[in-house]
């Protein structure tokens, strides 16, 4: 089957004509090459497609509570840390699965590894008082949900010898 090519017609105020004209991605020379480049510079910038650019938005709206969770050091905790990656990567993961009738089984399948990741670096925050680094001033009520969770912990271990 052959490809061919859309013709149209477009009218363009000045402002917009010379700004088509600085487009210069790609050696776009012709307004045609030019009117392609601008298509595919639109998708790039919206395309829901690309994890990389969904992540790194992602990151980008999280950035701002990561540093105020890094600004001092004494308060730095790896279970926020391993939280805020958990956003960042959940927020890509659903922004670039296809909306379509398998949406819940293709995210899961995305998020099975955000999952085990997340696991991975909260077990020894929570299990361990050494093994990683908790935020100073530890309450109560904290101290206490935590030993909860060593005790869901233990208790599935000895469910699954």
């Amino acid at each position: 089957m052959l490809n061919k090519s859309q013709s149209i017609s477009v009218r363009l105020s000045p402002e917009d004509y010379a700004y088509l004209m600085r487009i210069e991605q790609n050696g776009a020379i012709t307004l045609s090459e030019k009117v392609r480049e601008l298509i595919h510079m639109a998708q790039e910038q919206v395309g829901p497609e690309s994890f990389s650019r969904a992540y790194l938005s992602s990151s980008e709206c999280v950035a701002p509570y990561r540093a105020l969770s890094k600004e001092h050091p004494d308060q730095r905790s790896d279970i926020v840390d391993a939280l805020l990656d958990l956003v960042s990567e959940t927020a890509a993961a659903v922004q670039t699965t296809n909306k379509n009738e398998r949406f819940t089984a293709d995210l899961e399948k995305r998020l099975m590894p955000v999952s085990e990741a997340l696991i991975a670096r909260l077990l020894p925050a929570l299990l361990s008082s050494r093994g990683a680094r908790l935020a100073n001033g530890v309450d109560d009520q904290q101290s206490q949900r935590v030993e909860r969770i060593r005790y869901l912990i233990e208790k599935l271990n000895n469910q699954n010898p």
